[in-house]
């Protein structure tokens, strides 16, 4: 084997031991956010299902806006957006979510791994509880009407 043809497969075993590390930390990172949000870790690493968890759950955005993450270019949008609502979700500013889009490796692990940053809601939204510890309002059965 000659050195021109070693120099290829030497440039993707270097790619390969950088890019590794790196998918398995933001697996972490994921899962830790998922958990930190009041979702099953592994949520945050199936690839396609994750997305429609941060969009749509987290998030707190339309199912228009997960499918635009499957559009090119199109999804730029849809990330931007979404990233803008996870920051909010967390408490933080637009300037949180803009570091998100162009920097997930620093700023998603300090969503996931601060003691201070918590949960809100999706949007940014507070989430109410009720004695019942659900999510949501008991809206299938209201309160009985006052007796006049």
């Amino acid at each position: 084997m000659d050195d021109s043809a070693a120099l290829p497969l030497i440039a993707v075993l270097c790619e390969l031991m950088i890019l590794i590390p790196v998918w398995i930390f933001m697996s972490i990172v994921r899962w830790k956010l998922f958990e930190k949000a009041g979702y099953e870790g592994w949520k945050g690493i199936i690839p396609g299902y994750r997305v429609y968890v941060l969009a749509c759950e987290i998030a707190g955005k339309d199912i228009t806006t997960f499918v635009l993450h499957f559009i090119p270019f199109i999804s730029i949008y849809a990330k931007i957006v979404t990233y803008m609502a996870v920051a909010k979700s967390f408490g933080k500013d637009e300037g949180f979510g803009v570091g998100l889009f162009f920097l997930s490796i620093v700023f998603f692990p300090m969503l996931a791994f601060s003691k201070k940053v918590q949960y809100i809601g999706p949007g940014g939204i507070p989430i109410k509880k009720d004695s019942s510890n659900s999510l949501t309002p008991n809206w299938q059965n209201p309160a009985p009407p006052a007796n006049t």
